[in-house]
């Protein structure tokens, strides 16, 4: 059975394939065909020929100077673009003469870097997506479609983003990036005799839906945002490809997570936790429950503000128990600013959530809003927009919780005004249980 990769354009975003490749590596997943579309076809051409050195060089080295010249770095941000705004002049120029930026060092760059004669050898196959102009006819090429000599140059077709970069032209014919037909090349794969595919998508909203719920689809996609598709930050390139490797890990079921990635031989010491934390839960119900208004037809499970932000980080009709409560945990990650790049065990995790507990400030703040704040929402809200911290709110009611001073009334309170912060708390109380 032949099993195809597919992968997904999206420029600097495309850090994230190599860390996908590097899982698949790991979990020594073969493949007989690859195809890309944009930076999907240079990562593609790499993953073709097994050149994984390669393609980490690449990541870890690009800079803007290796794709425009006189570029600037588009990071969407007024603050990115008012620190290059001396550039910004040359590259407005250049872009005009051009009809797009200035690619030339991005030419030579692909130049170098792809063997066409070691993809032509290579056993695994390799096709890509790219757009006639002005007709927008697709063309989708295998390797032996390609004329010899012209795989660079094919591959420079498939990534010219119009009107970032200019179209690129070969012999009479002028083409678009491939992004305008098809981003994510699943159907050429399956074209090409791929019976089982693995789709790599650089966007959190799935490019093909239907095909992310096909049997034969192992679909593949960031969860968060990988930033801008021309951000040359270098930590953010890496920490791209550390969340791919992150990602596929956990398609693969070798971590558990959402958004954070936890080590499954930890999971089993917090089973108490867990159990406790959907006693809570139950609790919780019962205490909206009795406090919404009797209305006819009414489902008052539906009430619970809690429940709808935990089935929110998944895309299952039911989650398991585990899963209830890692993303219960992952809430309480984000409320407390935890760092979401790397990999933790439980035990980590809540050493994590506690260190930033113990900070003294926070302690102080906390103190008095649970000495004189906490029963008046309006003095609460106060504090809260003072110091402009989600976290506040949920360490104050902990705080207030550990101390048995935290009534149903105030738990309410919080449902209605910060659910997301009393998850937190709810997760908190529950982690103490292993502590």
């Amino acid at each position: 059975m032949k099993r195809g990769i597919a992968l997904s354009g999206g420029g600097t975003k495309g850090s994230y394939e190599l860390g996908v490749w590097k899982a698949l590596n790991e979990l020594g997943i073969d493949y007989q065909i690859v195809t890309g579309t944009s930076i999907g076809s240079i990562n593609g051409a790499l993953m073709a020929t097994g050149d994984y050195d390669r393609a980490y060089e690449l990541w870890s080295t690009i800079t803007m100077e290796d794709m425009m010249e006189d570029g600037i770095n588009l990071t969407a941000t007024i603050e990115g673009m008012y620190d290059q705004r001396e550039a910004i002049g040359p590259f407005l120029k250049k872009y005009v003469k051009n009809k797009g930026a200035d690619i030339s060092p991005f030419t030579a760059f692909i130049e170098t870097l792809i063997d066409e004669d070691k993809i032509r050898k290579s056993k695994t196959d390799f096709g890509l997506v790219t757009v006639e102009f002005p007709s927008l006819k697709p063309c989708e090429l295998t390797k032996r479609e390609i004329p010899e000599g012209l795989m660079k140059d094919y591959i420079l077709a498939s990534s010219a983003i119009f009107p970032l970069f200019p179209m690129h032209k070969i012999g009479e014919a002028t083409y678009l990036d491939g992004c305008y037909y098809d981003n994510l090349p699943i159907d050429l794969a399956i074209r090409m005799g791929a019976q089982q595919i693995i789709a790599v998508d650089l966007h959190t909203s799935p490019a093909h839906d239907a095909y992310a719920k096909r049997p034969y689809v192992t679909y593949i996609k960031p969860s968060r945002s990988l930033g801008t598709m021309m951000n040359f930050n270098h930590v953010l390139l890496m920490e791209n490809a550390r969340m791919g490797y992150q990602d596929t890990m956990k398609v693969y079921g070798k971590y558990y997570g959402y958004v954070y990635t936890f080590e499954k031989e930890s999971m089993e010491k917090y089973r108490r936790a867990m159990e406790r934390f959907l006693h809570r839960m139950t609790e919780l119900d019962l205490l909206v429950r009795d406090d919404v208004p009797v209305k006819r037809f009414a489902k008052k499970s539906e009430f619970n503000k809690v429940h709808i932000l935990l089935a929110e980080r998944s895309e299952k009709e039911k989650m398991t128990p585990r899963e209830y409560f890692l993303a219960a945990a992952e809430i309480c990650g984000e409320v407390f600013d935890v760092d979401v790049t790397i990999e933790y065990s439980m035990e980590h995790f809540v050493e994590t959530l506690h260190k930033k507990l113990a900070d003294a400030e926070l302690r102080q703040a906390t103190e008095c809003i649970v000495a004189h704040k906490l029963r008046e929402p309006a003095g609460l809200i106060a504090e809260v927009k003072n110091f402009g911290k989600e976290m506040l709110v949920a360490a104050a009611a902990y705080y207030a919780a550990q101390q048995d001073t935290l009534t149903s009334k105030e738990i309410l309170k919080l449902h209605a005004m910060f659910p997301k912060e009393l998850t937190a708390v709810l997760s908190l109380m529950s982690l103490e249980t292993n502590r």
